[in-house]
Order: structure tokens, then sequence, then C-alpha cells
């Protein structure tokens, strides 16, 4: 199957990137959504990571707040690190199941990171400038600029993420921009995928 990975910056326009393709009709395996599911209450990193930071970390509604586990991860690299460690395996089984059942010609697979041990057909990167990620992430998290700034630290750099890319999106103005890119790259991987 002809597959596209899909990764970008914080903020930087991925998630409008997957629900843009979703809407097209092409199955998104998404990395973060399979690792929030995972946290919901009564799963299994919802009792390790309750475990082992308490009963702090959950919101009103018992679930995990996603803000304060984010805070917890990137003040300290020790945290991050455990988190990875234990949520990466779980979510590497869950996106090979997901990939099995895919329908459509085509499918992406998205992630805010990936190895060179992952191979696809095409990898498209979305990025954007860091002050415009930096205002997304403020307005998004209702956070300040240092945390902001902290989140943008924790993360590959932008040249280094666009290293992997064959395809590049610079998420920089208008929504409507931004959609016209990922149309042509839509058209692009249709034909590619039906050669």
């Amino acid at each position: 199957m002809f597959t596209v990975g899909l990764t970008g910056g914080v903020a930087a326009g991925k998630s409008t990137a997957t629900n843009f393709f979703i809407e097209k009709g092409i199955a998104v395996v998404d990395a973060d959504t399979i690792s929030r599911n995972l946290q919901l209450r009564g799963q299994e990193g919802y009792e390790k990571i309750v475990k082992k930071f308490s009963g702090d970390i959950l919101d009103s509604n018992n679930e995990i707040d996603r803000k304060k586990i984010r805070e917890i991860a990137f003040s300290n690299p020790e945290n991050k690190k455990w988190l990875e460690d234990l949520m990466h395996p779980m979510i590497r089984d869950e996106v090979v199941k997901q990939l099995e059942a895919v329908e459509s010609v085509w499918a992406i697979y998205s992630a805010p990171l990936w190895s060179n041990k992952n191979v696809f057909n095409r990898t498209l990167v979305i990025d954007a400038p860091k002050d415009v990620q930096l205002q997304r992430i403020i307005a998004r998290d209702n956070c300040t600029k240092e945390v902001a700034e902290q989140v943008i630290a924790q993360q590959i750099s932008s040249t280094e993420r666009n290293c992997y890319a064959t395809d590049l999106i610079v998420n920089d103005g208008a929504l409507e921009d931004f959609k016209n890119k990922l149309e042509f790259y839509f058209e692009l991987y249709n034909n590619l995928a039906n050669e």
C-alpha cells in the first residue's frame, strides 16, 4: 500500500492537514490520537501514568489533564523519557493494527517524530516559522510564552525535521492558502497511489 508519512512541528498545522485528508476519504493513522486514547481512564497508559505521577495530574472528570502532563514532561527530561518509554511500544502496536485495517487506496501515518527506521513512499513535512508556532501554542494552550518556548525547544529542530521531507509545506499564511497546498499534494498522492 502507498503510504505517506506526515509530520510537523508543534502548532504547524498537522491536525488541520490530517483532518483535510480524512475529509477526502483517506485513512489517517494518527500517533497523537492513539497516544491520547491509550491515556484515557481504564486504559493501560492511564493506570501507569497516574501511578507514577499521582492523582494530581487528573482533571475534574478524573481524566489525565493534557496540560499538566505536558508541563511535567517538558520541565523534566527524565519524566519525558519515562513517558516515551511507556507509550511508544503501546503506540507502535496500535499503529500496526490500524495500518493493517486500512481500506482506502493509500494511507497517512501522522506522528510528531520518527526515525530512519520508518519507511514511507513519500514524507510530507508541515513547517511554520517559530514566531507563528509561539502565537499558536499560546492561543491553543492558554500558556505563557516561556512554556511555549520550552515545548518548541524539546522538539527536534525544524531543519532536522525538514531533512526527512520529500514534500514540504510552510504553513505561515491564511487557512485557505494552506488548504490549497494540501489539495496539490492530495492530487499528487492520488496519482502516485493509482500508478
